[in-house]
C-alpha cells in the first residue's frame, strides 16, 4: 500500500523548524522522491524534507528549510494505516497565492508527474495521489480578500488536478505573532496583521465547506504559543501539525478507501 503526497505551499510547509527535533521515520515507511537533484531514486525520508530542491525560475527555497512537519506526518500516517508515502516537496517561503497562479503551481504540477514517472519506471503505482497544502500567510500580509484567495486557490488546484492530484489536505494558517510582536510591520499593527490572517483562515474553512476534493487536516491556530518570530513555529508545532495531518488523511482513507 503505497501512496503519493505532494507537499505544496510556503514557509510553514517548507519548514523553519529544527531537524535534530523531528521524528525519523523508519526505513518501511516510504521514501522521498527529490526532483532536482535525485530524479531516478527514492531515498529516505528525513528533515529537512526538500532541502536542496530548488529550481531557478520555479519553486527556490534556498537553503532556507531547517526542519518541517513532512517527517512527523510520515510517522503518524504509517502508524494509523501501514501505508507507504512517497513524499514531494513544492514549498516555497513568502509565496503569495497569484504567484502560486502564474509560475508555482505548474513548478508542483511537474514535481508530481515526475515522481509519478519515476514510481512507474520502479513497477510502482500508488493507491492515492494527494496534495498536503499551506499557504496564506503572504496574502494576509498583501490584504488579499476572500473571494480573491478562493479564487486563486481553485486556480491552483486546477493545474495539480490535471497531474493527477485527487484530493487536497489543507493545513489551515494560524496567527500572526502579534503577542510577541504587537507593532507589527508593513506599517500595520500586530492586531491589524492579525485581522488580516483571520480572513484568510476563513476563506480555507469555506473551501473546504464546499469543495467535495478538498479537507481541513489541520490547523496551525492554536501554536500561537509555539511561534518563534513573527511568522514560523519552533519544531514542536510542526510535529504538532504534521501528526494532525496524518490522522485526518488517514480518516479520509479509512471513510472512503
Amino acid at each position: 500500500m503505497l501512496d503519493l503526497i505532494l507537499f505544496a505551499g510556503q514557509s510553514n510547509m517548507a519548514g523553519r523548524g529544527d531537524a535534530s527535533q523531528a521524528p525519523v521515520p523508519g526505513p518501511d515507511m516510504g521514501w522521498e522522491y527529490r526532483p532536482i537533484t535525485a530524479p531516478g531514486q527514492l531515498v529516505p525520508i528525513r528533515e529537512p524534507v526538500g532541502r536542496d530542491e530548488n529550481r531557478t525560475g520555479g519553486i527556490d527555497d534556498g537553503d532556507k528549510k531547517s526542519g518541517g512537519l513532512v517527517s512527523a506526518f510520515v510517522c503518524e500516517y504509517h502508524q494509523r494505516t501501514g501505508r507507504q508515502v512517497v513524499a514531494v516537496s513544492a514549498s516555497q517561503g513568502g509565496t503569495t497565492s497569484k504567484q502560486w497562479t502564474q509560475v508555482l503551481a505548474r513548478d508542483a504540477a511537474g514535481r508530481l508527474k515526475a515522481a509519478r514517472a519515476c514510481l512507474h519506471a520502479k513497477g510502482l503505482v500508488p493507491d492515492h495521489v494527494f496534495v498536503l497544502w499551506c499557504q496564506g500567510e503572504s496574502d494576509g500580509d498583501q490584504g488579499v480578500d476572500a473571494v480573491r484567495y478562493v479564487a486563486n486557490f481553485d486556480e491552483i488546484w486546477s493545474v495539480l488536478r490535471a497531474a493527477g492530484a485527487e484530493h487536497c489536505f489543507l493545513i489551515s494558517i494560524g496567527h500572526f505573532n502579534l503577542l510577541r510582536y504587537p507593532r507589527g510591520m508593513y506599517g500595520l499593527s500586530g492586531e491589524e496583521l492579525d485581522d488580516r490572517y483571520s480572513v484568510i483562515r476563513s476563506a480555507q474553512h469555506e473551501l473546504c465547506r464546499t469543495h467535495d476534493d478538498v479537507s481541513l487536516a489541520a490547523d496551525f491556530e492554536p501554536c500561537l504559543p509555539l511561534m518563534k518570530d513573527e511568522f514560523h513555529y519552533y519544531q514542536a508545532a510542526y510535529n504538532a501539525a504534521g501528526a494532525k495531518a496524518a490522522v485526518s488523511m488517514a480518516r479520509h482513507i479509512e471513510q472512503n478507501g
